[in-house]
């Protein structure tokens, strides 16, 4: 009899822990600042990481059955280790038909599903003064002679080249506003908020840089799941991206707030 009460009790415990037991899933993002959504140029996740990483850490609180790992890399290497499967997902990744071989985004009716987006973020082009490029919010009049400067592995240098533009990528947003001033390129194109930031945080090496109007263009940002991930755990990623949207319209605002 105490054998086999011994037994039932076991098999009771083994059976709470499978019930409860936590998906370890690692998440990356860039390894270079853009306040608000994430600080610090770092390998490491600081105390205050920014918005967006807070926002992807408390995905704990509404799926308690996830446990989340945060790690940073450069942008390439986010995208490579997630196309080898090593990531779990990465943020923020705007849509692009390129990188559904190797990820997926939520999607709605065929379409990426705005709705379960991180964020929206601008991309706006930046020059020593004027509009070298005579960009008037839908083309370029001119691109011969022209080159651009972005930062490497950055959804917003394929754009430029469809247009013509000769485009030389650099490992950071900082070092394309460098090359700006150094005059080895004649604009540099830079999500919003990183390159206003560095405007602002910099004045003595970058007083001389001025934001070209109207802006380059708009796109929605999202935590992107690797196709292991999603083969693996289909019903979870739903979950995932479902909180991502609450979190957004719940949380985000406040978490942004705080930052700056």
């Amino acid at each position: 009899m105490f054998k086999l009460l011994t037994l039932s009790l076991s098999m009771l415990m083994v059976a709470s822990t499978v019930c409860h037991a936590k998906v370890r899933v690692v998440f990356a993002y860039e390894d270079k600042a853009q306040v608000p959504y994430y600080l610090e140029d770092s390998t490491t996740v600081p105390e205050k990481p920014g918005a967006a990483v807070e926002l992807v850490k408390s995905l704990e609180t509404l799926l308690p059955e996830l446990s989340i790992e945060l790690r940073r890399y450069p942008w390439k290497r986010c995208l490579s280790l997630l196309q080898s499967g090593e990531l779990d997902g990465i943020f923020n990744a705007s849509f692009n038909h390129e990188r559904e071989v190797f990820g997926v985004y939520p999607f709605k009716e065929g379409k990426p599903d705005a709705a379960r987006r991180i964020t929206s973020i601008s991309y706006a082009l930046y020059s020593r003064g004027g509009n070298p490029l005579d960009w008037n919010g839908q083309s370029f009049g001119q691109v011969e002679g022209v080159n651009v400067g972005a930062p490497l592995g950055f959804s917003i240098v394929k754009d430029l080249r469809k247009q013509g533009l000769h485009v030389q990528e650099f490992v950071s947003s900082e070092l394309s506003l460098r090359m700006l001033t150094a005059l080895r390129v004649d604009a540099v194109a830079l999500q919003e908020v990183t390159g206003d930031y560095l405007i602002q945080s910099k004045p003595d090496e970058f007083s001389n840089i001025y934001k070209v109007a109207p802006l380059l263009s708009t796109k929605a940002y999202y935590l992107m799941l690797s196709k292991q991930f999603m083969a693996e755990h289909p019903e979870l990623g739903e979950q995932i991206w479902d909180a991502i949207g609450t979190l957004r319209e719940n949380t985000l605002p406040r978490l942004l707030e705080s930052y700056m």
